[in-house]
């Protein structure tokens, strides 16, 4: 019994450890005092951006979890959805204005457009982490960072309004989500489109 028990706690262990390795490169915050300055480093900061990779608290109406968002220089998205034990319950791979999604808990996938999706396609993997995106968006700068920006279907909000963010949060329509970054680094990898497993039924619509 005390070896099982020992041999779960190892397992909540290894499911709350940290995604940082150990050599990783933090973000460095603005060092703007102005608006205008905010914009202009951070679109800076967007031209030279090289991948990043942050542990996050995803929360929706029926859903709070842990995950990890990635986003590649080429502004491809991989978010990944953890149980409490660390297992995968989901993975959403946004490609421009593509996006599959795998519900890895239930063994479904399904592939759409960004707006199926609660607005997590296009410009939007930028502007999670707090990068303008591009296109016709409207955004409202802070001395630190982002404040809000609106776009055609869906509002961003930043509280605070720094860089790198601290929590994000997504309206569009009745759809509702915040991203609370816990940690963020570089990440320079180039993310591919996942491998759908055979047995996977397709064609469910997320709970998104």
């Amino acid at each position: 019994m005390i070896r099982r028990a020992a041999a779960v706690c190892l397992f909540l262990l290894a499911a709350c450890r940290t995604t940082r390795p150990p050599n990783a490169e933090p973000l460095a915050v603005l060092t703007s005092t102005s608006p205008a300055e905010a914009a202009r480093q951070l679109a800076q900061r967007r031209a030279e951006f090289r991948g990043e990779r942050s542990l996050i608290r995803l929360k929706m109406p029926q859903l709070s979890a842990r995950a990890q968002l990635q986003i590649d220089s080429g502004g491809r998205m991989l978010m990944t959805i953890y149980s409490p034990i660390g297992t995968t319950l989901a993975r959403l791979y946004a490609e421009g204005d593509d996006v599959i999604f795998l519900n890895d808990f239930e063994a479904t996938v399904s592939r759409g457009k960004a707006k199926d999706f609660g607005a997590l396609g296009g410009p939007v993997p930028f502007l999670l982490i707090g990068l303008p995106g591009t296109g016709q968006e409207a955004i409202t700068y802070g001395p630190a960072g982002i404040e809000s920006v609106r776009l055609s279907d869906a509002t961003i909000n930043y509280d605070p309004p720094v860089y790198p963010p601290k929590r994000v949060v997504v309206d569009q329509g009745s759809r509702h989500i915040e991203i609370e970054h816990l940690e963020s680094f570089v990440d320079p990898s180039t993310l591919e489109a996942p491998e759908i497993p055979s047995k996977y039924r397709c064609c469910v619509p997320p709970p998104l």
